[in-house]
């Protein structure tokens, strides 16, 4: 999984560094400029990003100070930096490659690269819960590494860290994984000699995918494994391409374990974005042909979502005269769609980052003439969009939330007054929920309550909507009953016997509409009053339900309803020192006795029939002559 890239050089641009202005950038919907979250210094010579929640992320970066390098991280909570800290307290030699890992639990971790002894090492740092970061863990085998290159790492949500990267001694590449639990002793694993640019995936569940090159037999060939928390590596599976192939793939990773692998494969003299996709078992799909005939693709990118929706992205020469950035998505369970124009036009091929979120918003994040640009696309009826980001002439990253929200990470390179900017893209909506009432009430007459949050933008506005049934009928249709509200709660006016269903959905300050919250439903008792029966005496009396009762001593009376249209069905009832016993019937059958010897009011589940039905309900003193029955009300939810 990569989300950093590095920087072009000035002369691939073909502008100086004179041409950043170092100002703020034009804010447009949903942006958030976080500016210089580094403070001022000599160039970071590597950066990355990793979300962790709604605004929330970390991110990394090396920088040469007296002495040496150190590693910094920040961390940035509902879209505001926090100040940067040292990872490394003091300077080390030659820390570069930085990566930031985190999970959605808060669990923090950054790894970098690290020379000692003259010898390329990998290490690692952990967040603690007082502030702080841990020191410093060795990733990698103590010995027999000289250098170390390509290393890819993320984190499950038990903390566990995994790390994959490309070792060579003595003139032999060899990739080699660490597996960091919290607490525990890093585990290295050494795959085979020729092994060489490892990309990693990492799912909540502590499943990995790992794709990687194989030299072994003289010619290169993409191999794909995958492992879990109990099993180890599964056997590597190779790829097949008959023709050659870029030194480059992308690993990506859904939450059900299925994942894909992207890779550019040569086919007359074009190199072509090709997908592979990967169950969660590790059995290997077919070869998908995601790019056009005929068109050479440079850079690529792949991103899974969550639920698995795939973007597959890639740079071209198209027209004779223009770069451009495409992108095409694959929804669960489907093949790819016809690419989109993405980045209509860049000033040369451009590395970039691709992001998609579980309802297809798509991103593609780049550095183009200086400017960290975030290309994105949200609403399938409308061409993509861009929000300039803050100035960016060096390395940068950008990684996506499990809401579809963006944070990106880009260095300023002018001197020793260079910094990394930080910004976000504000793409999901707010989150709703109906907080009140609960499933019954005691009245026609209650309080609706909601609670709607956003994060980053935070809420401009909340919808709130109704739908409605009576005992005895089907739901009507959805109403509004709060358009455009700013309060959290309102007086509702129900009606006797009836289920009503609520929901809510917010607006943000950028624009973005948020999705529905689920339902909440609450039913409102049926009077006593409304059940049919003789020689029963109905009575006022206060703290009953709507202060009335029907009352007998009489063995086999019976109260009736007909016509009822519910899921699940509840008698309020009254209890007395020397009360009866009733026996309910549904439908002629009898389903429940009870008892009505004690104190108090109770309400006492009958019947959970788990999808509305229709029928009669009918309820039979079995108890003697002289023992009290008293019938309250009937809840008859949908």
């Amino acid at each position: 999984m990569r989300t950093q890239l590095l920087g072009l050089t000035t002369a691939a641009l073909a502008v100086s560094s004179l041409a950043l202005g170092l100002s703020a950038p034009a804010q447009a919907v949903g942006g958030i400029d976080g500016g210089n979250i580094s403070t001022s210094g000599d160039v970071p010579t590597s950066v990355d990003v990793a979300a962790f929640g709604a605004g929330d992320a970390l991110a990394t970066w090396t920088k040469p100070v007296v002495g040496g390098t150190k590693v910094y991280a920040a961390i940035a909570t509902d879209g505001v930096w926090g100040s940067p800290q040292a990872v490394t307290a003091a300077p080390v030699t030659d820390a570069h490659d930085a990566h930031a890992v985190a999970n959605a639990n808060g669990d923090l971790a950054v790894v970098w690269n690290q020379t000692i002894g003259g010898e390329q090492k990998v290490r690692g740092s952990r967040y603690l819960a007082n502030g702080t970061w841990d020191g410093s863990t060795l990733l990698s085998a103590s010995t027999d590494i000289s250098t170390v290159d390509s290393i890819d790492a993320g984190m499950d949500a038990a903390g566990r860290v995994h790390v994959a990267f490309d070792t060579e001694h003595s003139g032999a590449d060899r990739i080699q994984t660490s597996v960091w639990a919290k607490g525990g002793t890093p585990v290295v694993d050494n795959f085979g000699y020729h092994t060489f640019d490892p990309s990693l995936d990492v799912n909540a569940a502590g499943d990995v995918l790992l794709s990687y090159y194989d030299n072994e037999s003289g010619e290169d060939t993409i191999m794909v494994t995958r492992r879990n928390a109990s099993l180890g590596w599964l056997g590597p599976k190779p790829i097949v391409w008959l023709g050659d192939t870029q030194n480059e793939t992308e690993a990506e990773l859904a939450d059900d374990g299925s994942g894909a692998v992207m890779f550019g494969g040569v086919e007359a003299a074009k190199t072509r974005a090709i997908v592979v996709r990967v169950s969660p078992n590790g059995t290997l799909g077919n070869i998908e042909l995601v790019s056009p005939t005929g068109v050479g693709t440079s850079y690529r990118d792949l991103a899974v979502s969550p639920n698995g929706t795939m973007q597959a992205t890639w740079t071209a020469f198209e027209g004779g005269n223009t770069y451009v950035i495409r992108a095409a998505v694959a929804k669960p369970g489907q093949g790819f769609g016809t690419a989109a124009l993405a980045e209509p036009k860049t000033i040369t091929s451009q590395p970039h980052v691709s992001l998609v979120s579980d309802g297809a918003d798509q991103v593609v994040v780049h550095n183009d003439a200086d400017q960290l640009t975030v290309r994105h696309h949200t609403n399938p009826v409308l061409p993509w969009d861009q929000y300039d980001a803050g100035a960016t002439n060096g390395a940068f990253a950008a990684d996506m939330d499990r809401d579809g929200n963006v944070v990106a990470v880009g260095v300023v390179e002018n001197g020793f007054s260079s910094y990394v900017e930080g910004d976000f893209l504000d793409i999901a909506g707010p989150a709703a929920s109906i907080t009140s009432p609960g499933p019954v009430v005691a009245a026609p007459a209650f309080g609706v309550a909601w609670k709607v949050t956003d994060s980053l933008s935070g809420v401009k506005s909340t919808d709130v909507m109704v739908r409605t049934a009576a005992w005895n009928s089907g739901f009507g249709p959805q109403q509004v009953i709060a358009d455009n509200t700013t309060t959290t709660s309102q007086p509702f006016a129900g009606t006797f016997g009836s289920t009503h269903c609520f929901q809510a959905q917010g607006t943000d300050k950028a624009g973005n509409l948020g999705f529905r919250s689920p339902e909440r439903c609450t039913t409102v008792p049926l009077d006593d009053t409304a059940l049919v029966g003789t020689k029963w005496k109905r009575t006022t009396k206060a703290g009953a339900f709507n202060n009335t009762a029907t009352v007998t001593k009489k063995k086999g009376r019976k109260l009736t309803l007909t016509g009822i249209q519910a899921r699940h069905l509840d008698l309020i009832l009254t209890k007395a020192t020397k009360g009866g016993k009733v026996k309910v019937y549904w439908n002629g059958t009898a389903v429940k006795t009870i008892n009505l010897k004690g104190t108090g009011q109770v309400t006492v589940p009958v019947l959970d029939l788990g999808s509305v039905q229709t029928g009669t309900l009918k309820i039979k003193v079995v108890s003697k002559n002289g023992r009290k029955v008293t019938i309250d009300g009937i809840v008859a939810a949908k």
